[in-house]
């Protein structure tokens, strides 16, 4: 089975978004999730992206869906949303499907 993963940007807009990190580490290691890649001056070369971007990795592309979907979450993410813009989140299979 394939990795599944979130590809994540956003700008970050303020320091209460260390709250935001400081949270998100504890529940995605309780989901099974890790931070595959962090680049805090991530150029975006096409489209609208923010400076942040984050590369997660879960055990398969469901495992990510339904992180993100998870009450938990949503109820986290209010605190992103507070102090950052630009946000996009994609996810995706890790495999080769083509």
């Amino acid at each position: 089975m394939s990795k599944g993963f979130w590809l994540v940007s956003t700008t970050v807009t303020n320091p209460a978004f260390a709250e935001y990190v400081d949270a998100f580490q504890s529940w995605i290691n309780s989901v099974g999730g890790s931070v595959f890649a962090k680049d805090i001056d991530g150029q975006t070369v096409e489209g609208n992206g923010g400076k942040l971007s984050v590369i997660i990795e879960f055990p398969s592309k469901q495992a990510a869906i339904d992180a993100y979907n998870s009450s938990e979450y949503q109820e986290l993410s209010k605190l992103r949303w507070a102090n950052s813009t630009n946000t996009n989140i994609i996810i995706m299979d890790g495999g080769v499907t083509h």
